[in-house]
Parts: C-alpha cells; sequence; structure tokens
C-alpha cells in the first residue's frame, strides 16, 4: 500500500514540492524567531554574566552613583571582603567604527571572588594578572576577537568617546581565554582600573555600584543598617529578571507571529493532501474494492505525510538558521534600542531549538492530515469513484461547524475580556478565533454566494453565473482555500490597522508631549545641567513664542529598574491622559501639592491599578518615600517608565534643582535654522550645547519605530506565501476533480479561453468572498490587538484610526492573490483534452 502511495510521487511531483515547501516555511519562521529570543536570552545572559558574575547582591544609588567612601566602610566597619566596587558606562571606540562597548571600570585586587579574567600581554606571552593594570601608565583590556578584527595589538591607542567627551587610551592588554563561551563575554567589554574608569566618566570620588557576595539574610540586614540614604542593597537575580522582563513582551509577540505562518501551513497540508487523495480516488475505490482494509488506506497517508513532513521540517529548519541570523541583528538591535543595551549579541542556536522546530512540523502535518485521512479511509469504495460524496458529508455538518464556530469565538472572546490572562496566552485566544472563523466559513460562504446571485441576477454573463454555483459545489475546496486567504488577509488588515495607528500616536505623542520645533540640550551625560541665563536668552529671540524648560534626570526603583523622572519650570508641551484622579483640570494644582503623575508604562511595571487615593513608593536621596498619583499619561518610551514631579519634590527629594532640556516653540511661519544658529552662538564653540530640530527628533523615533516592525512585516510576508501555496494547491485539486466537467464542456462547444476565463472567474470571487469575510475579522483583530494584547503586553495604549483605504487594499489584494494562484491552473483547465476528459471514468 505505501509503495503504491509513494509510487504517485513521480506522477505529481508539483504537489510534493508545494506540500514539502508549505511545510517549510512554516517550520523557518518558528526556528527563525525561536533563534532570535534564544540568541537574546544568552545574550542578555552573557552581557549580565560579565557585568554581575557571582554577585548576590548589588548595592545602587538612587540617581545610579554612590560614593566610593562606601566600599572601604563595608570593608572596615562589617569585614565584607567578598566585595568589589563597579563602573559601568557605555562608550563608542573610534578605532573600532564607533562601536559602542560596555566600559567597565574594577578594582583589580576586588575581583578575585567575581570575575575571571585571563590576559595577555603580547602574542605568544602567557597570561597575566589583573594587576598589570595598576601599571605606571594605565591602559585598558579588550577582548582578543575585537582585536584580531579590527589588527590592533598590545601599545596600541584607543579613542574613547563618552557624549563629547574623548579620551585617548593604550591597550596593555587582550582578553583571551580558551573557553569560547568566556571570550564571548568579554566580546563586549573593555576592560580598565575604577580610576582611569573615574577620569575617562569624570565620575571623580563616585561609582556605578558595589557588587557583594553574601552568605545569608543576616548579613544583608546588617549591609541594609549601614546604607546611608539614597542608597538600595538587591538582590542581583532578582535586579536581572526586572531588565529581563521588559524585553519579554515584545519577544512573545514574535513567538505569535511565527506561529501564525505555521498555522497557515496547517492550511496548506490540508489542502495538499486533499489535493492528493482526490488525484487518487480512483486508485483508493480500486485498492479497496480489491480488500484494502480503512486502516491500510488511512496509514498509508499518514505515513506519506510523515514522510514529507520530516523532509519539510529539515529543510525549513535549514532555511531557519538562515533567517534565523538575520533575526538576530533586527531583534538585538530593536532591544537595544528600546529595553536595555546588549554587550554580546552573538547567535545562539540550541538543539532544542532545532528539534522544536522538526516537532512543529510534524505535528503541524499530522494534524493538518488526520482528517483528510479519515474521510478516506471511512468512505465506501463505491462512493470513493463519486466526488459528490464529500460535499454532501460537508453540507450535511454546517450545521454543527457553524454552531461550533461560534462557541470557540465566544469562548475566546470572553477570555481575553473576561480574564487578565498573562502575555501570550492572549495570541491563543486569537489563533482560536481564526480557527472559529474557519469553521463558520462554509455557512457564510453559502450566505453570499446566493446573496451575490440575487445580486447579479439581472447582468451577470452566463460563465459568472457557473463560477458561483461551481463555488458551492465544490464547498469542500472552497472553503479552506477561502477561510486560509481570509485568515492571512484579515491579519494584513489587523496588522496594518495596529500599526497605522501606532505610528499615528507616536506623531502624535512627539507633537504633543515632546514637542517644540527646535529642542536644546547638553550632550555632555555627565553634567546635563544648562546655563541657567540661557533660558532668558532664547526667550529674548523675536522669533520665539514659547519655551518649556526642565530638567530630566535617571533614578533608580526596585521594581522598573531604570526611570526617567521630569520637573517643569514652564510646560506647553500636551500630554494624553489615560486616568486622572479628580479631573485634567487639576492635575498642576496637585503637582504642586507634592503629587506625582506618571507614564502608562511606569503603572504597568509597578502594578498601579488607577484609583482614588492611589500610591506609589520611589527611591529618593531621603530613602524610600509614598507619593500620591495624580493621573497616568500616555508615553511611548520604553524602560522602567516615566514621572513628573514638581520643581519643590526634584530639589528636596532627589537634590536636583538645574535646567536640562528646553523645547523652544516658534511663532508661526518662522524657519527654524536661522534661530538654531542664534541659540548656538549663545555659548562658546566648544562648548557641549547640543541644538536639533523637533523634526530631526521626529524622524529618529520613527526610524525606531520602522526598525521595531521590519521583523513583523517579513514574518507577514512568509505567512503570504505560505497562504498563496495553499490556494494554488487547492485550485490544483479543483482542476483535478472536475477534468470530466471541463471535457465535456469543451465537447459542448465551449472554448479554451473560456475554461481559463471560467477558472479565473472562480479564484477571484473566491478571492472576493475572502477579503469580504476578512473585515470583520480583521477589524476584531486590530481591535483586539491594540485594546488588550499590546496594553497588557507593552504597558501602553493608543487610538484605533482605521482608513477605508485600508479595506480596499485588503479586498484588492485578497482577490489579486486569488487570481495569480489561478493563472497557471487556469491554463491547464485551457488545454483540457477533450477525449482523455471523458474517458476518465
Amino acid at each position: 500500500m505505501i509503495k503504491i502511495w509513494f509510487r504517485q510521487v513521480r506522477r505529481h511531483i508539483l504537489r510534493t514540492i508545494l506540500l514539502v515547501f508549505g511545510i517549510a516555511l512554516g517550520v523557518s519562521g518558528v526556528v527563525a524567531i525561536d533563534i532570535a529570543k534564544t540568541s537574546v536570552s544568552k545574550s542578555f545572559e552573557l552581557s549580565t554574566t560579565a557585568l554581575t558574575s557571582r554577585s548576590t547582591h548589588q548595592i545602587m544609588g538612587n540617581n545610579f552613583k554612590i560614593p566610593q567612601s562606601l566600599f572601604t566602610q563595608l570593608r572596615t566597619d562589617l569585614g565584607i571582603h567578598r566585595s568589589a566596587p563597579v563602573i559601568t558606562s557605555p562608550v563608542s571606540v573610534k578605532e573600532l567604527n564607533n562601536t559602542s562597548l560596555m566600559l567597565m571600570g574594577i578594582d583589580p585586587f576586588s575581583e578575585m571572588d567575581f570575575r575571571n579574567f585571563s590576559i595577555r600581554t603580547t602574542p605568544g606571552v602567557g597570561e597575566k594578572s589583573l594587576a598589570g593594570l595598576l601599571d605606571p601608565s594605565p591602559g585598558i583590556l579588550l577582548s582578543q576577537v575585537f582585536a584580531a578584527r579590527y589588527g590592533l595589538s598590545p601599545g596600541d591607542p584607543l579613542t574613547l568617546t563618552f557624549g563629547t567627551r574623548q579620551a585617548r587610551v593604550l591597550i596593555s592588554g587582550l582578553l583571551d581565554s580558551d573557553d569560547a563561551g568566556t571570550n564571548a563575554v568579554f566580546e563586549g567589554l573593555i576592560l580598565a582600573d575604577i580610576s582611569l574608569a573615574q577620569e575617562i566618566l569624570g565620575f571623580q570620588d563616585s561609582i556605578s555600584r558595589i557588587d557583594l557576595i553574601l552568605s545569608d539574610e543576616t548579613m544583608a540586614t546588617k549591609v541594609r543598617s549601614l546604607l546611608p540614604q539614597g542608597t538600595v542593597l538587591v538582590e542581583t537575580g532578582r535586579q536581572n529578571q526586572v531588565i529581563r522582563r521588559l524585553s519579554k513582551s515584545f519577544e512573545t509577540s514574535l513567538t505569535a507571529f511565527s506561529m501564525l505562518a505555521l498555522f497557515m501551513g496547517i492550511f496548506l497540508i490540508y489542502n495538499a493532501v486533499s489535493f492528493s487523495i482526490a488525484q487518487r480516488q480512483k486508485l483508493n475505490g480500486t485498492l479497496r474494492a480489491l480488500g484494502a482494509t480503512r486502516v491500510d488506506i488511512f496509514y498509508a497517508v499518514m505515513v506519506e505525510v510523515m514522510a514529507y513532513a520530516l523532509i519539510g521540517s529539515f529543510i525549513g529548519v535549514y532555511l531557519g538558521i538562515l533567517l534565523g541570523k538575520a533575526a538576530v541583528l533586527a531583534v538585538c538591535s530593536t532591544v537595544s534600542d528600546m529595553y536595555f543595551v546588549l554587550t554580546v549579541s552573538k547567535t545562539h542556536i540550541a538543539g532544542a531549538t532545532l528539534l522544536k522546530g522538526v516537532l512543529a512540523g510534524i505535528i503541524s502535518a499530522v494534524t493538518a492530515a488526520f482528517f483528510p485521512a479519515l474521510t478516506a479511509a471511512g468512505t465506501l469504495p463505491i462512493t470513493l469513484m463519486h466526488r459528490s460524496s464529500a460535499e454532501s458529508a460537508l453540507k450535511r455538518h454546517i450545521p454543527q461547524l457553524t454552531i461550533l464556530g461560534c462557541l470557540i469565538i465566544c469562548a475566546a472572546v470572553l477570555t481575553l475580556m473576561g480574564f487578565n490572562v498573562r502575555p501570550g496566552y492572549d495570541f491563543g485566544c486569537v489563533f482560536l478565533i481564526f480557527l472559529g472563523a474557519a469553521l463558520l466559513s462554509p455557512m457564510v460562504i453559502l450566505l453570499m454566494v446566493r446573496a451575490m446571485e440575487i445580486t447579479a441576477k439581472p447582468s451577470a454573463g452566463i460563465l459568472t453565473k457557473m463560477a458561483l454555483r461551481n463555488i458551492v459545489r465544490s464547498l469542500s475546496r472552497t472553503s479552506v482555500l477561502i477561510a486560509s486567504l481570509m485568515v492571512v488577509t484579515s491579519v494584513y488588515i489587523g496588522i496594518d490597522i495596529m500599526t497605522g495607528s501606532f505610528r499615528l500616536s507616536i506623531i502624535d505623542w512627539v507633537d504633543g508631549h515632546i514637542g517644540g520645533d527646535i529642542h536644546v540640550s547638553s550632550s555632555d551625560h555627565l553634567n546635563r545641567s544648562l546655563r541657567p541665563a540661557l533660558l532668558e536668552e532664547i526667550q529674548a529671540l523675536p522669533s520665539v513664542s514659547a519655551v518649556s524648560a526642565y530638567n530630566l534626570h535617571r533614578i533608580f526603583s526596585r521594581t522598573s529598574g531604570e526611570v526617567h523622572i521630569f520637573s517643569y519650570l514652564s510646560d506647553f508641551s500636551k500630554k494624553k491622559w489615560t486616568w486622572t484622579d479628580s479631573g485634567q483640570e487639576k492635575i498642576d494644582s496637585l503637582l504642586e501639592q507634592g503629587w506625582i503623575v506618571v507614564s502608562e508604562i511606569f503603572a504597568q511595571r509597578n502594578q498601579i491599578q488607577p484609583a482614588r487615593g492611589v500610591t506609589v513608593v520611589l527611591e529618593t536621596v531621603d530613602g524610600p518615600k509614598s507619593f500620591k498619583i495624580a493621573g497616568i499619561f500616555r508615553d511611548f518610551f520604553m524602560g522602567g517608565g516615566r514621572i513628573i514631579v514638581n520643581r519643590e519634590s526634584m530639589q528636596r527629594f532627589w537634590n536636583h534643582e538645574d535646567i536640562t532640556a528646553m523645547q523652544v516653540f516658534l511663532k508661526p511661519n518662522q524657519p527654524i535654522e536661522p534661530v538654531m544658529s542664534s541659540i548656538r552662538l549663545f555659548e562658546p564653540e566648544d562648548s557641549r550645547l547640543k541644538v536639533v530640530s523637533g523634526a530631526s527628533i521626529k524622524q529618529n523615533i520613527l526610524g525606531v519605530f520602522d526598525r521595531t516592525f521590519v521583523i513583523t512585516s517579513a514574518l507577514q510576508i512568509l505567512t503570504a506565501i505560505v497562504a498563496l501555496t495553499g490556494i494554488l494547491n487547492s485550485v490544483m485539486a479543483l482542476l483535478l476533480e472536475r477534468t470530466r466537467e471541463l471535457g465535456v464542456l469543451r465537447a459542448c462547444g465551449a472554448e479554451r479561453y473560456q475554461m481559463g476565463k471560467l477558472l479565473l472567474l472562480e479564484c477571484g470571487l473566491s478571492g472576493l468572498i475572502s477579503g469580504i469575510m476578512a473585515l470583520p475579522l480583521g477589524l476584531c483583530l486590530a481591535w483586539m490587538l491594540i485594546h488588550i494584547v499590546n496594553e497588557r503586553s507593552f504597558g501602553w495604549t493608543y487610538d484605533m484610526v482605521i482608513s477605508p483605504g485600508v479595506f480596499v487594499q485588503a479586498v484588492s489584494l485578497a482577490c489579486l492573490a486569488a487570481v495569480v494562484a489561478g493563472i497557471f491552473p487556469a491554463v491547464r483547465a485551457g488545454r483540457t483534452d477533450i477525449g482523455n476528459a471523458l474517458r476518465m471514468e
């Protein structure tokens, strides 16, 4: 039996290629995204290993700086010798094409308990201890991999750039190890003595943190009792998890899109297997008549599909590895842009990822082939000769399928809206809605075809009427074709509305919240304060109508990591409020009373539920303090979120009363460049004053947005290719089953071009039906993505903006895709040999 079925492969090589191709594409999407996710996770692990290593706790400052004297106090007062001062800051290296690396300042004598560094001073020379850094002319240590890549060696100079600050240093040694994993950790680092790092970064007597290895909670309590106000003791593992969670939702959304490609692959496999069974109906009937059992037929189908699934899965894994390497660059770039800087960005291919890809291909293939195989096995030999039996069976089950589809959709919607499911599970509900909509397809198709027949009856030609009837007559084939195209089109609509709405919201946010025609700030990363008199000088310019002046500083949060805190001297920006305690008109007065307003992302990270009198605890120079929240505003900066306080609170609790930035608003029709030039003249040429236009800031922010959705667009294209392949399979199956019908039509005088036109009309009408069916599904998908999935996963909200053009494009694309997929079968239909077609039975 199996040999007989496999012999058919050589006869129908195109069908086999399409089946394997569909499986391979679906698997490649899953593998590529899993490689990207695994690589980000591994890169984060390596990055944190380089920075935190074996430490159990860290002492942090509320402004990410602590006095170095605290390190000495820990050793002398508490006798904690397993402690190490650390300075970390990203810098760019001119000689390495301005590559950004993490500068890490350490005390070599304190590092033996925390990090292992192997150093080579010159090629061929053995390892040297970290004490080599304490040279009369201290230098830095660079990764051997980087040095080899750029032709550098010990003694060569490097130029480190930190903002506009530059420092010339020498390479005193190379970080190298016999272990590949350790070398990967080294690759993103520049290692320096802590005093040199302080000099390069201008830290003076401050450090970034103190790493500790504490044996028990009793020792942690003693450390907390010693800490001055404004410093906190945190567990290293927990703090790393806080940072790591920032990008988890983004990675989960990518997984969902990759699974969508596999989901479409199931439709393709179903079509391909159905096509195969249709091609072998006569053979199948003959085998059953000669004594083959239902089990024999079932296993023959499943074994064949399993073989194709294995081949397609292995090809898909290989394609996934190639795509994964590109995906790693895109995902790591997005994570570094929006969440946290990865000092290591390597492609990591785990055996579990490859196994997951193979299993995904096999399971999806077996799932898709199960019902066609069951149908082939359960049909009586005499009815196998008649295609009408399959159509009769489907039509008998349409009521049950309709009810089941409605129940699945209702259950998914109720789960989404009634339960606060974890990110990732909400995508599962979206897939259930797709499944429910697919089950509703046969009933909806019958109703829509009937409506089209009534509408088109007065003017429709004979071929159009025949095409509409053929869609209903071959419902078991056309329903799958239309359902798969409907899902792809609805995804196009949903993603297009989501990204379009998101982009418009970002533009509105940039224009309102960030605002201003010109932005003035300092490029000095250490001292961002602007000269106080500069505000009055800018306000005095004749082209200036208003200036928003504020200061912006970083503070540490146990739950959110790095948080940005603002205080406005004058605020002309426009914020979008998603919740207020006592109305928008009272926000300013509540701020003056010491209340704060927070961004949506901060509210989500800290699990703040909007309610009257809700509070949040913030780390201040006086220790943890509780603040009442006056409102929550819309904000699209990622990370730990943003907070706005009044000037008095900023000075009292965080010791900042400066101005770090200004938004300059010009009078109508005033040119920007002359005003920017005038502002630059207020400061010396060697100052670190940064003057940029609001348009350039908007362009940079939208650039990050576009890079974020590049990989999403790629997955959409992959899904569309899988769907088109499935449509081609369906149309080929229709053509095969109707060979005799086409022969009769040709014998009755139908021209070749009329046969092709008939098939193209069926494809076009199927595309039109699927496009119309996709409109409500795509709109529903967009609403769920914007108001449920995005809000729960990322913490932000935005308004859904619907453009009628999206619906026109979607329906047009569905029709075009169906017609394009039908061109080859239409040409074959026109070439039908009348004699062979009539001798079919």
